[in-house]
């Protein structure tokens, strides 16, 4: 191979930048970029940071974060809230320098609708939950959820034998708990919970990766219940969520801003990712990014959209696409309404309700907007937020926005808060459907071991090339931070083994 000329002044020709193209804009594509650029959260990008180009294929950055106007204020359509359970959110505000202006809700704590022989009635959820799990008996004892038997059931978790999860375990989150602490416990407490967050079935939903605290609670203690007091770290009484004023569209707003100088370009539809062509590139990039006008070089590329998008962008890597294409999705839709104050007829002094998946109903969360978030009442009307869709009732799909609204307020009429939705004409003021179709990857049992085969499919048919987001390890914004960070680490080392005279 023949050395680098020199140019007419004697100097070696300008070796150019690494570059790395993200494929995704919602809040792990954000997080990557950022991080790729501020490896060190400083003020001012690293004077070595490669080239970042971000393609999206919608017009807006954000994913699942939307926050638009409704009655004058400015309102989550989708994920309202992040966890400070876990800190990858919050450190990051800090970075962004918007810590400051997180607030926490109003009001907490949430019922569990189930159907009696009286119809359909809300109990509190027990106290002590950690994880959607219950860590004393006391709250369970005195909960309306569960009878007598059920309790006793859930005290063997005392003296039963340990049980065992280990990081490769297949265990489903209901595997764990109905083992521990009985079937009654998983389907009329935890369930509904956990299946109202990820649309999921806790008998389907993989532990190691949806609840990894619950192995770790084992590895503490033969208890379940004991184990799970020892490993939450957060005190009684500290808030469990965080969002801002204007909703948590601001994340996204500071996530843009900070990376002005990355190359963004929307409205830009990803066909495929490949090894580059010998002498395809001057650049002599490896890896070549097909859109629909133009082929594009890279040194890295991060592909942080769903699963079921990324599959057919990573067609040369057959291995990794194929078990990309196995991850299933749940659709749901989030219906909200502005209601005049006055047909609510008693105050609401929670944050919602979740929907036991045994009603059969559409409905499977509902939140009290403006008690949640007292910034989004005008005074005049209450803000309801209702979930519908779980992975196996895709019912919404199936009708119109109108026949969704008009769905879901006979359902919310059925309950006693709410009953005057349905006796007094003109108590909906406003109303709007926000629809994520394949929006919710489901873990299924064993996924933690499928993304390890992507991963390693990947480095051996794309290297260069990493997957990230809510499909991979972790579902929620921190968890989808967490991801863009480890994606731009892994990103970022590659590039200095791979750049000319790094040791080898």
């Amino acid at each position: 191979m023949n050395a680098p000329q020199p140019t007419s002044r004697g100097l070696k020709p300008r070796v150019p930048k690494p570059r790395v193209i993200i494929i995704g804009g919602g809040v792990t594509g954000l997080t990557a970029a950022y991080r790729l650029l501020y490896p060190n959260g400083s003020a001012e990008p690293a004077p070595d940071a490669p080239d970042v180009v971000l393609l999206e294929s919608t017009d807006r950055l954000g994913g699942k974060i939307l926050s638009t106007p409704f009655l004058g204020r400015s309102v989550d359509e989708g994920a309202d809230a992040f966890l400070l359970r876990v800190p990858w959110a919050s450190n990051l505000c800090a970075e962004l320098g918007i810590s400051t202006e997180c607030i926490s809700p109003a009001a907490s704590g949430a019922s569990v609708v189930q159907a009696r022989a009286t119809g359909l009635a809300a109990s509190p959820l027990p106290d002590g939950l950690v994880a959607g799990v219950p860590t004393r008996l006391g709250p369970l004892w005195r909960s309306p959820l569960l009878g007598r038997s059920a309790v006793l059931r859930a005290a063997m978790d005392y003296v039963l034998p340990r049980t065992r999860v280990h990081a490769g375990s297949a265990a489903s989150v209901g595997d764990i708990v109905s083992a521990r602490l009985g079937t009654a416990v998983a389907a009329r407490v935890v369930d509904p919970l956990l299946g109202s967050i990820s649309a999921g079935d806790v008998n389907r939903i993989d532990a190691a990766t949806s609840a990894p605290m619950l192995g770790t609670a084992l590895e503490r203690s033969r208890s379940l219940m004991r184990g799970l007091r020892a490993v939450s770290s957060a005190p009684t009484g500290a808030p469990i969520f965080a969002s801002f004023a204007g909703g948590m569209g601001r994340l996204v707003d500071a996530l843009r801003d900070r990376i002005s100088r990355c190359d963004l370009r929307l409205g830009v539809d990803v066909e495929g990712v490949r090894p580059a062509e010998l002498d395809e590139f001057e650049s002599g990039r490896p890896l070549a990014v097909e859109t629909a006008t133009q082929t594009l070089d890279a040194d890295a590329v991060i592909v942080a959209v769903p699963a079921h998008a990324a599959s057919p962008i990573l067609a040369a890597a057959p291995a990794a696409a194929d078990a990309l294409g196995r991850i299933d999705y749940a659709s749901v839709a989030v219906v909200t309404f502005g209601v005049r104050t006055e047909a609510v007829d008693d105050a609401i002094p929670e944050a919602g309700f979740v929907v036991a998946r045994s009603t059969g109903l559409l409905t499977t969360a509902c939140s009290f907007g403006s008690s949640k978030w007292p910034q989004w009442s005008d005074g005049d009307h209450v803000v309801l937020r209702v979930s519908v869709g779980r992975d196996d009732d895709d019912r919404h799909t199936k009708m119109s926005d109108t026949e969704l609204r008009d769905a879901v307020l006979a359902e919310l009429s059925r309950l006693p808060t709410l009953r005057a939705l349905g006796d007094r004409p003109g108590a909906i003021a406003d109303w709007r459907v926000s629809r994520w179709d394949r929006s919710l990857p489901q873990y299924r049992p064993g996924h933690g071991d499928l993304i390890d085969r992507v991963d390693s499919a990947l480095a051996h048919d794309l290297p260069g090339v990493v997957v990230a987001g809510a499909a991979c390890r972790g579902l929620g914004i921190p968890a989808c931070i967490r991801g863009g960070d480890a994606a731009a680490s892994t990103t970022a080392e590659r590039l200095r083994s791979t750049q000319p005279g790094a040791s080898r």
